[in-house]
């Protein structure tokens, strides 16, 4: 057996959870079926979508705040249903952004040291999209561009200063799952449910090029199998 299966180095290690006292404990993490993160951090903090009353909420937490918090933790309430996304600024440690099933993404402010009480009032409102948006992404080239993707099949590229989406692309033919950026800002690409991969110019409200991610997982299955077969045969016959 051990001539066709290889044992993991790895099969005598296990982990060590570090002392509650050391971790965040009594964060009430959001229920929400989406497909994203609903996390993301920079160097000072980390922010979690959460299960609140009266609407989308997450909190916002100093790596330096330890331990169980608070049940009256502030939280960051200003959305009108569940948020599904966050995105810090990369220029900005206090600048983060939101998605909400309300069809609209936020920009918010967190003060020096983290919020002190629970904020409702955005620094800014993006609306345009027609249905709700479901992922956030700094541009990491250029302070101050903001890309969303919505089940409206649309990804918008918003100037956040001036609250204006500055370009759209259209042309997907199902729920957009993800958005991101190339390293150097120029390009965005979108995985999308009807299994396809699609590459984005933004500045020419463009779709530049569509690949099928089924068809890539297929040859990678396929290469596996006839690899085992292949062993197999030379193995034993």
């Amino acid at each position: 057996m051990s001539r066709i299966v290889r044992q993991s180095k790895y099969r005598h290690v296990f982990g060590k959870a570090f002392k509650r006292e050391k971790c965040y404990d009594n964060i009430k993490l959001s229920r929400n079926a989406w497909d994203s993160n609903y996390i993301c951090a920079n160097l000072k903090f980390f922010a979690v979508c959460v299960e609140a009353a009266g609407g989308g909420s997450f909190v916002v937490v100093p790596f330096e705040l330890k331990g169980k918090l608070k049940s009256d933790f502030p939280l960051v309430a200003g959305h009108k249903a569940a948020v599904l996304d966050l995105d810090f600024n990369p220029f900005n440690d206090h600048l983060v952004a939101s998605a909400s099933e309300d069809g609209t993404a936020k920009i918010w402010a967190i003060p020096e040291g983290g919020l002190t009480e629970t904020i409702r009032d955005a620094v800014q409102n993006l609306t345009g999209h027609k249905r709700k948006v479901g992922s956030v992404n700094w541009n990491p080239t250029a302070n101050n561009v903001l890309a969303t993707s919505s089940t409206d099949y649309a990804v918008k590229l918003w100037d956040v200063e001036k609250g204006q989406a500055k370009n759209t692309v259209d042309g997907h033919g199902n729920i957009i799952q993800t958005c991101a950026w190339n390293y150097d800002g120029s390009q965005l690409v979108t995985a999308c449910k009807d299994k396809k991969v699609r590459l984005l110019d933004p500045r020419s409200n463009a779709i530049v090029s569509v690949s099928f991610a089924f068809f890539v997982f297929g040859c990678y299955y396929y290469y596996y199998i006839f690899k085992t077969i292949y062993w197999f045969i030379f193995l034993f016959l």
